[in-house]
C-alpha cells in the first residue's frame, strides 16, 4: 500500500515538474515583485536549457542563435525567381488571378540552427519569452523596407476554441511586438469564422479549398486604405495569409503584405 501511494506521489511530482518546466515563461496575474520572486525559483530550481544544444542558461544560446540563417534573397513567394522585398513577380500575378497579396516578407531559413524548434516550443510549449527573439526576426526584415511607417498591423487570427485551448495567439505576440517596435497601430480586425482543418500535410489544392471563406473583418474602419502587415509565425504555400488577404482587400484595404518569421517548403 506504502509502495502504491509512494509510486503515485513521485508521478504526480514528476508531471507537476513538467508542467512547471514547459511553461515557465507564462507567469501568473500577479505583482512585479512577486512575479521576480516566481522567476528567480524557477530559474534556480528548473533552469533554461538551449533548445539548440542543450547547454543551460539560456532557452537560446548565443552560438545556436547565430547559426539562424536570416534570408538575405528575396524570392516570388510563388515561382521563386528574385523579386524586391519577396513581391509576387508579374508573371504569377497575371497567371494566378486570385493572389490577393503583395508580397510575403520572410525572415528566416526555416531549417536553420534552432529556429524549428524555437517555433514549436513558443507555439505548443508555453515559451513566450520567445515571442520577442521571434519577432525580431521579422523586424530585422522589415528594417530593409521603406515606408514601413505607412503600414499598419494585424495578426492572422486562430479561432476561439483553438486560441482558449492554447491559451493565446502566437501571430497576436508577433504583431504586437512588431507594431511596439516601429511605433505602428495594430488591431485584431480578422477572425476566424469556422474551425478548419491544421493545413500540415494537406495537398495544395486542399489547402486553398480547407480555408476558402474562412475568414472576416471585424474592423472596416481600422482596414479601409491602409497598408496591411499581416503577420503570422510560419507559411508554406501562402493559403493562409492569401485568404486572409482576400478577407481584407474585399473590405477596402488598399494593399496587403504577409510578414512571417520562416518559410517551411
Amino acid at each position: 500500500m506504502v509502495s502504491v501511494f509512494l509510486f503515485y506521489s513521485i508521478m504526480v511530482c514528476y508531471n507537476l515538474v513538467n508542467i512547471l518546466y514547459l511553461n515557465k515563461t507564462i507567469m501568473p496575474n500577479i505583482g512585479s515583485r512577486t512575479k521576480l520572486i516566481y522567476a528567480f525559483l524557477l530559474d534556480l530550481f528548473f533552469p533554461n536549457k538551449c533548445l539548440g544544444c542543450g547547454k543551460y542558461g539560456e532557452i537560446i544560446c548565443f552560438d545556436c542563435a547565430k547559426e539562424i540563417s536570416i534570408i538575405k534573397t528575396t524570392t516570388c513567394p510563388e515561382c521563386g525567381r528574385i523579386s524586391h522585398s519577396g513581391q509576387y513577380c508579374r508573371s504569377c500575378k497575371s497567371n494566378h488571378r486570385n493572389i490577393a497579396l503583395k508580397g510575403i516578407i520572410v525572415g528566416a531559413h526555416y531549417d536553420s540552427g534552432p529556429l524549428k524548434e524555437m517555433i514549436h516550443h513558443f507555439k505548443y510549449s508555453g515559451y513566450l519569452s520567445l515571442s520577442e527573439q521571434l519577432a525580431e526576426i521579422i523586424c530585422n526584415q522589415l528594417s530593409n523596407i521603406s515606408g514601413v511607417k505607412e503600414f499598419v498591423v494585424v495578426p492572422v487570427p486562430l479561432y476561439i476554441s483553438r486560441k482558449n485551448r492554447r491559451g493565446f495567439n502566437q501571430s497576436e505576440l508577433l504583431a504586437r511586438y512588431i507594431s511596439s517596435r516601429f511605433n505602428i497601430s495594430g488591431c485584431d480586425a480578422l477572425i476566424r469564422t469556422r474551425d478548419t482543418r491544421p493545413q500540415i500535410g494537406l495537398p495544395r489544392a486542399k489547402r486553398l479549398n480547407n480555408l476558402e471563406g474562412a475568414f472576416s473583418c471585424q474592423d472596416i474602419e481600422f482596414v479601409f486604405g491602409r497598408k496591411i502587415l499581416l503577420i503570422d509565425d510560419v507559411t508554406t504555400t501562402g493559403a493562409t495569409l492569401n485568404e486572409c488577404a482576400k478577407a481584407l482587400k474585399d473590405t477596402g484595404a488598399k494593399e496587403v503584405w504577409g510578414a512571417v518569421i520562416a518559410r517551411n517548403i
